[in-house]
């Protein structure tokens, strides 16, 4: 039986707060009657035929360009592409002219549309014009964006930079140029929407392993320029969201606890401030791993003994703070293991932007690990635990967004009242694909897509578990926002019984909170081949590492 701690009622579970915008849809349909182009399109067909009069040259641009973006008609706000209509509709529909949709970008790899707005990433390559060091970057570059018809509140971020839009404001008398969570962001609002194209970049100068933000830059420019319409269709407001602790389980496990949100195991927060206490659950989510018992668990803080072995202070890493112990008052059997309560790490010490960590850096995510370990499949280890063993599931029906090679895997759900990214972390990139996942295809909730791994640059890299983390679209694009209930919430579902609140006593603010200023620059890069390395022993970015907002 659990024995439980200091404890205290919980606070209230809340779901997120959601705005949508009011699309201006006669101005966008004003901009596609002055095409000359879209004006020749062929008349529609019988199944095609428009919702209402006025929208008729909208629905036979959809019919045009759903033979490369299927879904485009889903977007209820109008879908920005960087189209070429003259090369596209002068070709006749066939595969051959899919590479001038988007000339000279080429067609997305990737595109979703749904009620949550859009999301496209293309893949290009560095041009010619390109410092010499970017010009031999041994990786392609992304370009993402994202059209918003829905935005998230989740307050004011901190850190993040804003820089001049340089060559911009002409074409974009609104647009703003923030460089925040290791992306170039350009955020601009037209026919009443928020429009996001980013790119992953690092300060300083390109390399062999980098690109330089100035170089992004000037991907970016031709980029925005060459947007146009491309499609979208008005759409109904969804209703409003039901609680997010709808059918959470009423019955109190024994063998379940947690430490809430925002209560780091003292002195691992990044500057010496704390968590951030968020009590947000943004999305009813299947818990990744796909069995039980697991836990949220410190791979940098946690003694050597996993903290389910030994009672102990942590010998990972020199901090500060009351001595960490394995509450062996609290620790119960499960499956021949020992479950301690769970503890927050998404605001743990990282060299890595987090705007909504109080010190404006972090981890990104949650450390999750299966404690029942399955025995290993080799006759010679027949005996031994093999975390390797345990299988990783989608949380929510989606569309993967992930290219060839890299070391992370991204869902995308975009639903009524949902636009959510939850990235999945350390599971080799090679088996991921063999398996076939990558952009374009689509996960049922509980699918297998992976097992625990312990890659990060390299097979081995770090130890067996998984990093799960979550994004949500926002004033300032996609954030990075705390799992850690959505987890908690998961977990009492896979359980089924509900979990018991736990409280420390511990402050662990410091030193004045930080906040949110133009001037507060990211310390390191948010890619995830180190995404459990310390700040001092970080590497230089993979060449491979995953592009994300």
């Amino acid at each position: 039986m659990l024995l439980l701690g200091a404890s205290a009622a919980a606070q209230e579970i809340k779901a997120p707060q959601i705005s949508y915008p009011k699309v201006e849809w006669d101005a966008a349909l004003a901009a596609l009657g002055s095409n000359e182009a879209l004006r020749r399109l062929p008349a529609l067909s019988m199944v095609a035929a428009a919702p209402a009069p006025n929208l008729g040259l909208l629905a036979r641009l959809n019919q045009a360009t759903s033979r490369v973006l299927p879904t485009i008609a889903a977007s209820p706000v109008p879908v920005l592409l960087p189209v070429n209509f003259d090369a596209y509709l002068a070709d006749k529909p066939k595969k051959e002219s899919i590479p001038e949709f988007a000339a000279p970008f080429g067609a997305p790899k990737f595109f979703l549309a749904g009620p949550g707005g859009y999301d496209a990433a293309f893949t290009v390559d560095m041009p010619n014009t390109a410092t010499p060091a970017a010009a031999r970057l041994v990786r392609e570059v992304e370009i993402h964006i994202s059209g918003m018809a829905m935005l998230y509140d989740v307050g004011e971020r901190v850190g993040g930079e804003d820089k001049p839009p340089i060559g911009l404001q002409v074409d974009f008398p609104n647009i703003r140029r923030l460089y925040l969570e290791s992306h170039m962001r350009y955020l601009f609002t037209r026919y009443g929407v928020l429009y996001n194209v980013s790119i992953e970049c690092l300060e300083g100068r390109s390399n062999s392993k980098r690109l330089s933000c100035q170089d992004a830059h000037d991907l970016a420019v031709p980029f925005l320029k060459a947007l146009t319409v491309a499609g979208g269709m008005p759409h109904a407001v969804p209703s409003p969201a039901g609680s997010p602790t709808a059918g959470r389980p009423t019955n109190v496990s024994d063998s379940f606890a947690y430490y809430a949100t925002g209560q780091l195991i003292s002195g691992t927060g990044a500057r010496h401030h704390g968590g951030h206490p968020e009590y947000m659950v943004f999305s009813k989510i299947r818990f990744p791993l796909a069995e039980a018992p697991a836990q949220t668990y410190s791979q940098l803080f946690m003694n050597v003994g996993d903290c389910t072995e030994a009672v102990g202070d942590s010998q990972m890493m020199k901090r500060h703070g009351a001595p960490f112990q394995c509450p062996a008052a609290a620790r119960v059997a499960a499956g021949g293991r020992s479950v301690y309560p769970w503890r927050d790490n998404f605001c743990e010490t990282r060299g890595y932007s987090v705007g909504q960590c109080p010190s404006g850096i972090g981890h990104q995510g949650e450390d999750i690990v299966p404690v029942d370990c399955r025995m290993s499949i080799s006759s010679l280890d027949a005996d031994r635990c093999d975390r390797k063993e345990h299988a990783v599931v989608a949380v929510r029906d989606g569309t993967v967004l992930r290219s060839r090679g890299q070391e992370g895997l991204i869902i995308v759900v975009n639903q009524a009242n949902e636009h959510v990214r939850f990235r999945y972390l350390h599971m080799n990139p090679k088996l991921i694909d063999e398996d076939g996942f990558l952009s374009g295809r689509t996960v049922r909730e509980g699918e297998a897509i992976g097992k625990v791994g312990n890659y990060s640059g390299r097979e081995a890299g770090t130890s067996y578990h998984l990093h799960f983390d979550m994004q949500v679209p926002t004033k300032d694009g996609w954030i990075l926002v705390n799992p850690y209930m959505t987890l908690v919430l998961g977990y009492e579902r896979l359980i089924g019984a509900r979990g018991t609140e736990l409280h420390d006593d511990i402050k662990e603010v410091r030193e004045s909170p930080v906040t949110a200023r133009p001037g507060l620059k990211e310390t390191a890069s948010v890619i995830p081949a180190d995404a459990d390395v310390p700040a001092n022993k970080q590497k230089k970015p993979s060449p491979r590492a995953i592009t994300r907002d």
